[in-house]
């Protein structure tokens, strides 16, 4: 996770006992943390993160884990467990059900150009550079190759890597979790000079055409916080549910 002081706590959604039973994962050391420090969504807020450090899931445990609400950071899971605030909400598209609006079909069709390319997560310095450029200009971070490995090549399950071309100026990369019966948007990142093509939507609308192709019933999409304008978009992708109080429900207008 990289914040805070971390000291043990039991995990309370997902066992150990299930994450460790040889028939559902390979896993053979599985390390879990409580961390405190400043919110990175949120003004004026203290975090606090439960996270486990596990080298290798199977798909079946991966899902159950994300169906209660954790994310995945690298070789990290994590979950939001900030007292007297419940904003970080899970949100998921129903993938069959999903119908694009007007503004959505309009930016498909604004990259009708655009090729995409999908294969294993890996590192490669094409990708690796349009990553840093878009922290430069959107997050005013300097990643650095270790930091970018950690974060989105490091991973428990299979992960793939779907490259969005322009000609050939790779424009956008997205990084997605396979799972038996979903996929997990892990994240985006795009060349800020093609921002005008609206990158991030469009990845999602691929992302949703992908879950039909391969039969996948939801596409989980993190955490859906209204009052965060970096968050608050991900209730547009409609219909969509919300975990709350560990029931999935649909989210209404």
């Amino acid at each position: 996770m990289g914040v805070g002081i971390f000291t043990p706590k039991k995990i309370n959604l997902v066992t150990h006992e299930e994450i460790m039973n040889s028939s559902l994962s390979d896993q053979t050391s599985v390390k879990d943390f409580l961390s405190h420090g400043l919110c990175p969504y949120l003004t004026d807020q203290q975090s606090v993160v439960y996270a486990f450090f596990v080298k290798k899931v199977k798909p079946a445990v991966y899902e159950k884990i994300i169906s209660s609400g954790f994310r995945r950071n690298g070789f990290y899971f994590y979950q939001n467990l900030c007292p007297n605030c419940g904003r970080c909400i899970p949100i998921r598209v129903d993938v069959q059900r999903f119908r694009p609006s007007k503004s959505q079909r309009r930016i498909f069709r604004k990259n009708r150009d655009v090729t995409i390319l999908r294969h294993p997560a890996a590192f490669d310095p094409e990708a690796f550079l349009l990553y840093k450029k878009y922290c430069t200009s959107r997050h005013n971070n300097s990643e650095t190759e270790e930091d970018y490995t950690r974060f989105l090549i490091e991973s428990p399950i299979h992960t793939e890597m779907m490259r969005y071309y322009a000609g050939k100026h790779l424009i956008g990369i997205g990084w997605t979790d396979l799972l038996p019966d979903s996929l997990s948007s892990v994240y985006f990142a795009f060349d800020p000079e093609y921002s005008s093509r609206s990158p991030g939507v469009f990845s999602l609308l691929k992302e949703l055409e992908l879950c039909r192709e391969l039969k996948k019933k939801w596409l989980h999409l993190g955490f859906w916080i209204k009052d965060n304008r970096k968050m608050s978009y991900k209730n547009q992708y409609k219909p969509c549910q919300i975990l709350t109080n560990g029931v999935w429900l649909e989210l209404s207008d």
